[in-house]
């Protein structure tokens, strides 16, 4: 059995769905994401640039694949290769956002930002719903609410699994 690390398995995933998202998808996050060390947008010529590249594998690597497990990386890479794959490497410890109560954000009350629905955890708890928050200009309520309303349009995973066991 082969052993692959988890960054490299996370990396063969990432490419997968680079290659797979559509040329509009990687010129929105780009857009929004773009930026360089101190902040500020970057020009680029092409999103074949290698800078970019190497942008948008760390982007789907660090943001976007975020909290995947190693048992799902083991099925996908085993699955690619057609062979037993074993994955080495630490999972992300993960915790629930009091918006979309999905597991993304790397700490609690300390400003992250979630990619999947943008809410801003600034401690505002699950239950508080009705407590104004200052940097998401919202009330949590409210705030779920555009965001059931958006259905956030997420990149599909071009993997399919037979039987996920």
């Amino acid at each position: 059995m082969k052993t692959l690390s988890r960054k490299l398995a996370l990396t063969q995933l990432a490419i997968n769905m680079i290659i797979q998202c559509p040329t509009k998808k990687i010129e929105n996050i780009l857009f929004a994401n773009y930026l360089d060390r101190h902040g500020q947008s970057l020009t680029y010529t092409s999103i074949f640039d290698d800078a970019v590249q190497t942008f948008l594998l760390d982007y789907f690597i660090d943001i976007k694949l975020k909290g995947y497990s190693n048992h799902y990386l083991k099925k996908y890479v085993s699955d690619l290769y057609n062979e037993p794959i074993t994955i080495i490497g630490n999972e992300d410890i993960l915790h629930i956002c009091p918006c979309c109560s999905y597991l993304t954000l790397e700490h609690q009350g300390q400003y992250d930002v979630c990619p999947l629905c943008s809410w801003e955890d600034d401690g505002t708890l699950h239950h508080e719903l009705d407590k104004y928050s200052v940097v998401n200009h919202s009330t949590l309520k409210q705030y779920k609410g555009k965001f059931e309303k958006q259905k956030v349009n997420f990149i599909n995973i071009p993997y399919k699994s037979g039987n996920d066991n």
